[in-house]
């Protein structure tokens, strides 16, 4: 697509890019800009790019580059939806010529009955393929009455909307009255939670390691020698409730967190649908594990995310655990 294809395209974007003033807060909370201290390749240069008449097309190498963990939203002190910007200017970069998508998708999406109970666990694709820790989660939250259901048509539609497909309304319309029995989701996937809580503003929707340490025998295993490992994506998309959730936490336990002193998570950056989409992310996942660990004395980490463990156990001089695992 060239510039000719999208005259007046900002018209169409949503998410308030012309509100952000440029303050480069959100540079501090950024991996992207962590490792590449290049401003063009952040949602503060992108913003600032569009206000002064860029094309997405012009912004290619910079949306591309964005592992949308949301860490800069959290932080922005004029409340932009960076996330949502980002996969707005992906999916208007893919109006013409739009990634091929899954047989699936293409054939139109058959969601499976599975959704049957009021609580639902969607694992992912992540935490499907550990089949140990599968089980595990599985075996704790039927305390609390969440059942895991088959979610792989949720999965590819997240993921599409990560690459910037947009979800045909028939797709969503078959996901809503699937879900129509459900009150609660327990989702693992970061990225679904904030188009979970769109689709379904009437339905509540909470991370796989909130799910897990709201039950008593793993809050009270961890440990004050633990570094404890946040999911991003999931954190930061309800960053206001989460970070006292998560601060609650911490001082109860006692451990440290993969935090910054904005209270923003630290994203790691090995989310599968990243690894699925090839993505062309200037983010090393491994430097941002050793950024993490850097002078941290910890016994043991804990990781809330499937796709950080291989990555933290390669790294960690310490045991590495997934924090259904905790006793």
């Amino acid at each position: 697509m060239n510039k000719t294809d999208m005259p007046m395209v900002t018209e169409g974007i949503k998410s308030r890019y012309e509100t952000c003033t440029g303050c480069g807060v959100c540079l501090l909370s950024c991996p992207v800009w962590r490792q590449t201290r290049d401003v063009m390749l952040t949602v503060c240069g992108r913003t600032r790019a569009l206000q002064n008449g860029s094309s997405p097309e012009e912004l290619r190498d910079s949306l591309n580059a964005c592992v949308l963990c949301g860490a800069c939203g959290s932080v922005c002190p004029v409340e932009l939806d960076t996330v949502g910007l980002t996969t707005e200017l992906r999916a208007l970069l893919n109006v013409k010529n739009a990634p091929p998508r899954s047989e699936r998708a293409a054939t139109g999406t058959t969601f499976r009955k599975a959704f049957s109970g009021s609580k639902v666990f969607l694992p992912g694709m992540a935490v499907r393929k550990n089949e140990q820790i599968f089980q595990g989660i599985t075996r704790l939250l039927e305390q609390d009455n969440a059942l895991p259901s088959a979610d792989d048509d949720i999965s590819d539609i997240a993921a599409d909307i990560e690459a910037g497909v947009r979800p045909e309304p028939k797709q969503l319309e078959k996901l809503a009255s699937a879900m129509s029995g459900v009150t609660e989701f327990v989702v693992a996937e970061g990225f679904l939670h904030r188009y979970l809580r769109a689709w379904f503003p009437e339905k509540k929707v909470i991370g796989l390691g909130e799910a897990l340490l709201r039950l008593p025998e793993i809050a009270k295993a961890l440990k004050p020698g633990d570094l404890y490992v946040i999911e991003a994506r999931g954190y930061h998309s309800d960053y206001k409730r989460l970070v006292k959730f998560y601060d609650s936490v911490r001082l109860q336990a006692g451990c440290t967190m993969s935090t910054s002193l904005q209270r923003a998570a630290i994203p790691v950056g090995a989310t599968e649908p990243q690894k699925q989409r090839g993505c062309s992310s200037r983010v090393d996942s491994s430097e941002q594990v050793r950024w993490i660990l850097d002078r941290r004395k910890v016994d043991r980490v804990v990781v809330e995310s499937v796709e950080d463990m291989g990555i933290f156990k390669n790294l960690s001089p310490v045991n590495v655990i997934h924090v259904s695992e905790l006793r």
